[in-house]
């Protein structure tokens, strides 16, 4: 008995002497600065940076908690030790079923447009909020003088935009789906700003707006769609076009989409379109500008496998790392170079299709022009009809730029999501002949985006 009962506390003792060694180990870890990240390439956001003390922070005890804060947000290995979580949750069942994360509050989509006539952008409610202009600093970078875009920018104040996907996520098998929530209160913010610009632009540009769909309208059915407590994303774009002032140019794509749904024109573990969904947006927008489209036949291809994007950091669904994306991009046939801007104010010649080969597996969308920055530009040397374009975009218009690059002799695109100007100056002071409005469905129903574009549309 005695010899059982020591073998016991022996034991005993052991778990406690390893655990006791695991923490000991863990935070000197944590105590490695050096090891320390700055970003999280999972979640895709800066992580919290070492506080600054005060006499009035340490006697209020607000430095200890941000001191706390730092060293849990930045720990060494944090994206690791995350994943080996997910992991272990696997390991509990896979989850192979449909799951619906994130769940959020919506509202009725009207059944008429908001307003159809010429004046609807005068008689719509002006969203609240002052934007405060400042005049440009010098740019600095790493372009020779000719190269720099020729541009007067008038600098805003408002705080960059960094999260792109919205609303809930619906996963089947190894594919997930967005779930689309409507908004009035950003609908309106949204009609009200392109309705104005339009107003403004009359006879200077002509403006086209483009407003891609998620996912899940072509591939689930209508009593799962149903079950999902999301919006009816069909209806809600034709509500937005029904609302366009007679003036704006609509680029509706979501027929021509669900003709070609059985090609890869979504991809399943993240957001976004494929290029070749953004191709067929192309010839849309062609048809309705009265351009002729390049076939797809005539474009250079590369491809970069093991793509796992938005969907997949949020799910870590082990079915969809098994089975990852390829992204395919098409490289424009007249130019291959851009220059973009980013918010530091530091300018870089960049590939308009970049090689993503050794990019971390979540970040391989960004081949497609530089990636989400505030300001960017081709001059395209090789087109000399003199037209002059403006993409006023979200993350969606990354994989059409390539196509639209062949037919301007300068392309210019602004993310409204951190770009700081006046975008009516600067189509004015550029002769900018389209402006071309091209954002995803999700955003357009978030109220501090929408300010947003409204701010930059003063």
């Amino acid at each position: 008995m005695n010899e059982e009962k020591n073998v016991r506390r022996g034991g005993g003792i052991l778990t406690i002497s390893l655990f006791a060694a695991a923490m000991v180990f863990f935070f000197l870890m944590g105590l490695l600065l050096p090891l320390r990240p700055a970003e999280s390439e999972t979640e895709k956001r800066k992580l919290k940076e070492f506080p600054t003390a005060s006499v009035e922070s340490v006697l209020n005890g607000g430095y200890f908690s941000e001191l706390s804060e730092w060293y849990s947000d930045s720990f060494p290995y944090r994206d690791t030790w995350m994943e080996l979580n997910d992991r272990m949750k696997d390991l509990y069942g896979i989850r192979t079923t449909q799951i619906i994360q994130g769940n959020a509050e919506k509202d009725d989509i009207p059944d008429l447009p908001l307003k159809t006539t010429e004046d609807a952008g005068e008689q719509m409610e002006e969203p609240s909020g002052d934007v405060t202009l400042e005049e440009p600093g010098d740019e600095s970078g790493a372009l020779d003088e000719t190269q720099e875009p020729e541009t007067t920018q008038e600098m805003t104040t408002m705080e960059p935009i960094t999260a792109q996907r919205l609303g809930g996520v619906f996963l089947s098998e190894d594919t997930a789906y967005g779930i689309y929530y409507f908004n009035q209160g950003a609908t309106e913010t949204f009609l009200t700003a392109i309705n104005r610009t339009a107003k403004k632009l009359e006879g200077k540009a002509d403006l086209y707006c483009m407003i891609v769909p998620i996912s899940a309208s072509f591939y689930l059915s209508e009593e799962t769609l149903k079950s999902t407590d999301g919006s009816d994303e069909k209806k809600a774009l034709d509500y937005y076009y029904g609302s366009l002032d007679s003036s704006i140019k609509a680029v509706e794509i979501y027929d021509i989409l669900n003709e070609h749904k059985n090609e890869y024109i979504y991809f399943r573990t993240d957001h976004h379109w494929t290029a070749r969904g953004a191709y067929y947006a192309y010839r849309k927008f062609a048809e309705v500008k009265g351009m002729e489209p390049h076939d797809l036949e005539e474009y250079s291809t590369i491809s970069f496998p093991g793509f796992l994007g938005t969907y997949y950091n949020e799910l870590k669904a082990v079915q969809m790392e098994g089975n990852p994306d390829t992204i395919e991009a098409f490289y424009p046939l007249t130019c291959t170079t851009m220059t973009f801007t980013e918010t530091s104010g530091n300018q870089l010649n960049w590939p308009i299709v970049n090689d993503v080969s050794n990019y971390n597996h979540g970040n391989k969308y960004s081949c497609f022009a530089g990636s989400d920055n505030p300001f960017s530009v081709i001059h395209n040397e090789n087109v000399t009809n003199g037209e002059v374009c403006l993409v006023i975009k979200d993350s969606y218009a990354n994989a059409m730029i390539p196509f639209l690059a062949d037919h301007y002799e300068t392309l210019y695109w602004i993310d409204y999501r951190s770009y700081n100007g006046n975008i009516i100056s600067f189509v004015e002071e550029n002769g900018v002949d389209d402006v071309i409005y091209l954002s995803g469905i999700e955003p357009m129903s978030s109220t501090q985006p929408m300010q947003r574009l409204s701010g930059l549309l003063p």
